[in-house]
């Protein structure tokens, strides 16, 4: 068993993290193992996708996903665990039909100026639909040297 599971383990049973979050750290440790030995299951060789793989449902591959998941484990006890709707995405683009024009081009000045150079006012709902099912292949997972644990997803 490797060092990074065998912890995850024993935060579960001291009570530091839940067992939902102890099965996603361990579908993360998987998920990563996988992708650094070119796409195997865990330990049984079998291809990603496969049964014995943990990712999606095949017919939740289809679906857009809900929610933007921040987990952080932190040995010292000081855990994250944030679910973001993404129907807040949704929302938040409706609501930029209520900004006044001169507040939008304000916006759009000092994104530019930050290197984020678009058009708030262009975004169309099949955009931000394309960009939420863009986001359930991002996946971000940080291992500190200390043990602390961050994992960013969408499912």
């Amino acid at each position: 068993m490797s060092e990074e599971r065998s912890r995850i383990l024993t935060m579960l049973a001291e009570g530091t993290i839940t067992a939902e979050e102890a099965g996603r750290l361990l579908d993360a440790l998987e998920s990563r193992a996988r992708a650094q030995s070119g796409g195997a299951g865990p330990a049984t060789g079998e291809p990603a996708g496969s049964a014995g793989a943990t990712g999606p449902e095949p017919e939740a591959a289809g679906r857009p996903p809900k929610y933007m998941y921040v987990k952080v484990v932190s040995i010292g006890g000081d855990n994250v665990d944030v679910r973001i709707p993404l129907n807040l995405v949704r929302s938040g683009l409706k609501l930029t039909s209520l900004i006044p024009p001169q507040a939008m081009e304000q916006i759009n000045q000092s994104m530019s100026e930050h290197g984020m150079s678009f058009d708030l006012a262009s975004f169309k709902p099949e955009d931000i639909e394309e960009l939420i099912m863009a986001l359930r292949e991002m996946e971000v997972n940080v291992d500190s040297k200390n043990g602390d644990n961050v994992r960013v997803y969408c499912a």
